[in-house]
């Protein structure tokens, strides 16, 4: 197993993706098509559950785009079926100390790094090697955790240099809501919290990602160092197309 993601993140290099949350295989195959270094499957807040993901996760296999699942809470079952189906790497949501960014490292390692239970289903199908994948899959399994709380910000130095731990995504909504800001993302005091967060991720050499439906946004952040964006959505992008052709036609 070779993750290209986390190579590119290693080299300093700013990473695109899109984050996928319609349970559509043609959706998967075109995006693998195109151009981004990852797909996020959002596991969260959706219908996207591990039977919808097998074949959607499947549709990447072959392409040169990392497949990522954005599971619904830091539990070890959905970390363990979310990589059994064949994700190359997880977004664990709401970690808010060490002890739950270990625990969400733990359940995503082989013995003796964690307590994932031997049982890669997607080896079958795919026709990969087990030994290979067994001796390469700690250390090329992605895990990024969401800094989206205050008691995340209050313990990000501890979160942020948890072993395993590869990067972290603001969760720019959550943040603000736990802040005393709801719906207002890119409040002036969440911006200052932002940057904090991204300094002190540069300082401990851990990349950050953020998720923004602007680009406006995501050029800033690009400025500010964070390497992994989230360009838009399957249902952000189509909205915006569809908006642009009724603007031509005056609607």
């Amino acid at each position: 197993m070779k993750n290209m993601l986390k190579e590119k993140l290693r080299n300093g290099e700013v990473t695109y993706g899109i984050s996928v949350g319609t349970p559509s295989n043609d959706i998967v195959e075109l995006v693998s098509n195109l151009a981004f270094d990852w797909i996020w499957f959002d596991g969260e807040h959706g219908p996207l559950n591990a039977e919808i993901l097998h074949p959607m996760i499947q549709a990447t296999r072959g392409r040169d785009v990392t497949p990522l699942v954005r599971v619904p809470w830091n539990d070890m079952v959905h970390i363990k079926k979310a990589l059994d189906i064949g994700a190359e790497g997880l977004i664990i949501p709401w970690v808010n100390n060490r002890e739950q960014a270990d625990y969400a490292v733990r359940a995503a390692k082989y013995p003796p790094m964690g307590i994932r239970g031997m049982g890669a289903r997607f080896l079958n199908t795919a026709g990969l090697d087990l030994a290979e994948y067994l001796r390469t899959a700690n250390e090329e399994t992605f895990i990024m955790v969401q800094i989206e709380t205050v008691e995340a910000v209050e313990n990000l130095d501890d979160i942020l240099t948890t072993p395993g731990v590869d990067a972290f995504l603001v969760g720019p909504n959550d943040l603000a809501a736990s802040h005393g800001y709801v719906g207002q993302p890119t409040h002036p005091e969440i911006e200052k919290v932002v940057k904090g967060i991204m300094g002190r991720g540069k300082e401990l050499g851990v990349p950050g990602g953020y998720a923004s439906t602007t680009m406006d946004i995501n050029r800033k952040r690009i400025a500010e160092g964070f390497q992994w964006i989230t360009l838009g959505s399957d249902m952000g992008f189509l909205t915006q197309a569809a908006r642009a052709a009724l603007a031509e036609v005056g609607r």
